[in-house]
């Protein structure tokens, strides 16, 4: 499958600001980005709230029997179920997603990007253009962003993290690296209330996370790795084992994920070719960026796990990791 963009309401249920072109799928309604929040709920296809049962199951004995501790969460809309989970699941409803921006846009210069449901409504996003984009060392430009996701299948606490998209490829970086980057992600689990105030003021100015995550950029280019290097530190991140001592030339035909990103690194991925990342350590996040973003998608991957794994699970963590990694180089 392409895609697991919601289609129960009849349309597809994400909105985006920008290029239809750009958007993995094709699918979804165009808005401006001035568009009020609830027209973005509405065209997003989160005008919809969740709601919770008991857990009923039938036997050969006579009668209803309950799972007892545990809910269901479905939709109220068209009663989809959505996930099992414990009487204690604090459920963060569509609406809250979009919910967290409307003082942010109203007020704080936000920009409203892409909105919209995965899997049936098992999952949720939002995401919004903090600012004005910066060129790394000149050339290599680069956007801010803040993403809100939850989970009403219990797959995903809700968070909210600063993130940056590389203009000439598109790939995506959370900005949870260097020294502040704890500042950058904020993970509240559903067995706490999802508390939209503490959680702004824990992310706390995205202009000071903002101009860290900069400055660390920077850092990155000025970092000079050779191929060797760069495949002894990419090995490590893909906990590739080297039990045999080989040399990195041919530890990287162990393993096909190591020899793409290297690749990647040596001159084929998207501006691999600029000063910024020619060579550098921005160059290898960047090779690791664009494989875990685009280069494991294949005809027969849906490509929304992919992304989803790319902006919220492993994938989002390998990139940030890695980019740590070099930093204490």
């Amino acid at each position: 499958m392409a895609h697991e963009i919601d289609l129960s309401t009849g349309k597809a249920a994400m909105a985006f600001v920008g290029s239809r072109k750009e958007i993995w799928h094709g699918l979804g309604q165009e808005l401006t980005d001035d568009a009020d929040l609830d027209v973005w709920r509405v065209e997003a296809g989160m005008d919809w709230e969740a709601l919770s049962s008991p857990v009923a199951y039938m036997t050969n004995n006579p009668g209803r029997h309950y799972y007892t501790g545990k809910r269901v969460l479905f939709r109220a809309d068209n009663d989809y179920p959505l996930g099992i989970v414990s009487e204690r699941y604090n459920i963060v409803q569509p609406k809250e997603v979009l919910e967290f921006f409307r003082d942010l846009t109203e007020s704080a210069g936000f920009k409203m990007d892409t909105a919209g449901v995965l899997f049936g409504g098992k999952k949720l996003w939002a995401l919004a253009k903090v600012g004005e984009s910066v060129k790394i060392g000149g050339v290599d430009e680069i956007k801010p962003y803040l993403l809100v996701g939850t989970s009403l299948d219990g797959s995903m606490s809700t968070v909210a993290h600063f993130t940056s998209t590389r203009v000439v490829c598109n790939n995506t970086l959370r900005m949870a690296i260097g020294g502040k980057g704890q500042n950058a992600k904020i993970r509240t689990p559903h067995s706490q209330f999802f508390n939209v105030d503490s959680v702004k003021s824990k992310l706390g100015l995205a202009s000071d996370v903002w101009e860290n995550f900069v400055n660390e950029c920077e850092s990155l280019t000025k970092i000079k790795l050779s191929r060797d290097e760069a495949i002894t530190i990419a090995a490590k991140h893909l906990n590739i084992p080297n039990d045999e001592d080989l040399l990195p030339k041919e530890l990287v035909l162990t393993s096909k994920p190591l020899n793409n990103i290297i690749e990647l690194f040596s001159g084929k991925g998207i501006g691999s070719d600029l000063k910024t990342a020619d060579g550098t350590g921005w160059g290898l996040v960047n090779a690791f960026t664009q494989w875990a973003d685009y280069d494991v998608i294949n005809l027969r991957t849906d490509k929304s796990r992919a992304i989803d794994r790319a902006q919220f699970g492993d994938r989002a963590t390998l990139k940030t990791d890695v980019a740590n990694a070099i930093l204490e180089l």
